[in-house]
């Protein structure tokens, strides 16, 4: 997930308003865009990489290490608010494109950003396809996509991969890499591209609770109305005002539990892994904690399983340690021993997986 940065012009928020409020002007940019360079963007590389698990469980850091790694093409801040035509909008904005110091994100999490910081754009591609995902209801999830929406989706990507080529200038096209927490409902139909990898992070539930509900609260406390709407038109719904649970998580968690509350986000938690442990798609889970303890191990292992040309170990200095959470007093015990059932289960299924093909 990711913000606005609070200095803003006017001039750049009418930008914004203009290039992701309309479903038509999203879907016109994302035409025009097709029909320019049609003819010379006509296959993807292959092999691309999605990541999506519950927000708050390291699908940013696995975002920002694959993309250093030099392998993988993924949307930027730079390709903002025009994110359905990356091409056409680097051609029109190149004269007055600029750097920008690194600053940080809307979390305040201390994670810094600049204009080149891959960030989770993509669901503005499914939200224009998919007038379903933009109703206004209480849980946010849909039908799967339809082959139509998915022979376009090819095309996006294609286009994604074109934009990073045009500007690294390298012979070589980068593989499309996806961070999409809201790809958690296309579980299936992701998992079977030819040649994708879908990754699946999990992270230990108190400590991901607890991160969920202090982001809930920090964005709560957030009055500004562009930064409100800015995140509904990028399909942001994990926390904040504009909150709407999976629907599919709905059917596993209690009734009446408030957002508010530490207990809901820990049914969440659960809700959502639960799911995802009965999903038979071969994707593959990542443990957030085990990456953080030793990276040097998980990378190696990610490395494999990528195929991926370059030295993803390299990069394992740059993963910190986890902090220690203190005993879970806030929350309910019965849902703690919930939460603490599943995380069991999807480290056994981790440990399946490292042995043998996908499952």
């Amino acid at each position: 997930m990711t913000g606005p940065r609070d200095d803003y012009s006017a001039t750049e928020r009418w930008l914004h308003r203009l290039a992701l409020h309309s479903a038509d002007v999203r879907r016109l940019s994302f035409d025009l865009e097709t029909l320019v360079l049609g003819r010379t963007v006509q296959a993807t590389s292959g092999h691309p990489v999605y990541l999506c698990g519950l927000a708050r469980s390291g699908t940013t850091l696995l975002l920002r290490l694959l993309e250093q790694s030099g392998e993988f093409a993924s949307l930027s801040y730079r390709d903002m608010p025009f994110v359905m035509s990356p091409n056409l909008w680097a051609w029109l904005s190149g004269r007055w494109q600029r750097r920008r110091l690194p600053q940080e994100r809307i979390h305040g999490d201390g994670v810094l950003v600049d204009y080149d910081s891959p960030e989770a754009f993509e669901e503005v591609f499914w939200r224009t396809f998919d007038r379903r995902l933009e109703q206004p209801l209480e849980c946010y999830g849909a039908a799967q996509p339809s082959e139509a929406t998915l022979g376009k989706f090819a095309r996006y990507r294609c286009l994604v991969e074109a934009v990073v080529q045009r500007r690294t200038g390298e012979a070589r096209r980068r593989r499309y890499l996806s961070k999409n927490n809201n790809n958690l409902m296309r579980l299936a139909v992701l998992c079977s591209e030819p040649g994708a990898t879908v990754l699946v992070p999990f992270r230990e539930p108190i400590a991901a609770a607890r991160s969920l509900r202090r982001m809930h609260e920090r964005l709560g406390a957030v009055e500004d109305d562009f930064t409100r709407r800015y995140m509904e038109w990028l399909g942001h719904f994990e926390f904040g005002p504009g909150h709407r649970p999976f629907l599919f998580a709905r059917a596993y968690m209690r009734e009446g539990l408030p957002a508010s509350s530490p207990d809901y986000w820990l049914d969440y938690w659960t809700a959502v892994h639960r799911h995802v442990l009965e999903n038979v798609a071969p994707f593959r889970l990542v443990d957030y904690d085990s990456l953080c303890s030793s990276p040097i191990d998980v990378l190696h292992d990610m490395q494999r399983l990528l195929e991926a040309r370059h030295d993803l170990i390299s990069l394992a200095p740059q993963v910190r340690p986890p902090r220690p959470e203190a005993a879970p007093a806030e929350f309910d015990p019965e849902l703690v021993a919930s939460a603490r059932d599943v995380h069991r289960a999807l480290q056994h299924r981790r440990v399946a997986q490292m042995s043998g093909p996908p499952v």
